[in-house]
């Protein structure tokens, strides 16, 4: 007896079939190797989770596998069964010291410290990295708050101004409706959550959290003439939530 090996491709929507050119006596397949090709969603658009399925072929004459009306195999059913293990990454880097945000007019103080021209409104971005595979959400906590925004406070007069939070992110993220992120606000509460979708796997790519105390918070937050300048403080907490 001469072992022998062959093979073939098997097209994914047809039967393949294969005639012998000439009768063989006897015959015996010691083994039986195939590979496959999975067809899956887009893995980027699946929920994180463990994707259990089989899938059963039959095998005899006249069945998906058939080895000729003489091979008869020991069993007339083969199973495959599979078990699919989807993790996504969400992934948000802070540079060192980004936690404190100081917010200044653009061009600086001078022109409010020599002239008493007030600024037309405070600004800082403060950058970040993120990595994502999947979709997730943005929003934001606040303390203080006033009229359902963010705040900034002056303790010692019990005074607030509204507080502005904008995010840019990086190429590669979208919206739902896919279009880029481009100084898109973000408001308080997870019930006004944005939510964003990359289109493929981004990896440690820089966005943007802009910070801005709005042109129309400025005539109550600085007032020539009150002999104090102030100092205002607060908190804004941002949450990237990947479990939506």
């Amino acid at each position: 007896m001469t072992p022998t090996l062959f093979f073939w491709k098997t097209p994914s929507s047809t039967v393949c079939g294969k005639q012998a050119k000439f009768d063989i006596p006897w015959v015996r397949l010691g083994y039986v190797d195939f590979a496959y090709e999975l067809e899956t969603p887009n893995p980027l658009g699946m929920s994180s989770g463990n994707y259990l399925g089989a899938l059963t072929y039959t095998v005899g004459p006249n069945a998906d596998f058939d080895f000729g009306d003489v091979m008869l195999p020991n069993s007339s059913s083969l199973t495959l069964n599979f078990n699919l293990d989807v993790r996504h990454t969400l992934k948000v880097e802070i540079p060192p010291g980004g936690e404190q945000v100081q917010l200044v007019p653009v061009g600086g103080w001078q022109s409010w410290l020599q002239a008493g021209r007030r600024p037309v409104s405070l600004l800082r971005d403060q950058i970040f990295n993120i990595s994502a595979s999947s979709r997730f959400k943005m929003f934001i906590g606040c303390g203080p708050g006033i009229n359902g925004e963010c705040a900034l406070e002056d303790p010692e007069v019990n005074r607030r101004v509204e507080l502005f939070v904008f995010v840019s992110l990086p190429n590669g993220i979208t919206d739902l409706s896919g279009q880029p992120v481009r100084r898109l606000r973000l408001k308080s509460g997870g019930g006004n959550a944005q939510y964003f979708k990359p289109g493929f796997y981004v990896d440690r790519a820089p966005g943007t959290l802009h910070f801005e105390v709005p042109p129309h918070s400025m005539a109550n937050m600085l007032r020539p003439g009150e002999g104090r300048g102030g100092r205002y403080s607060g908190v804004v907490v941002v949450y990237w939530d990947s479990d939506i």
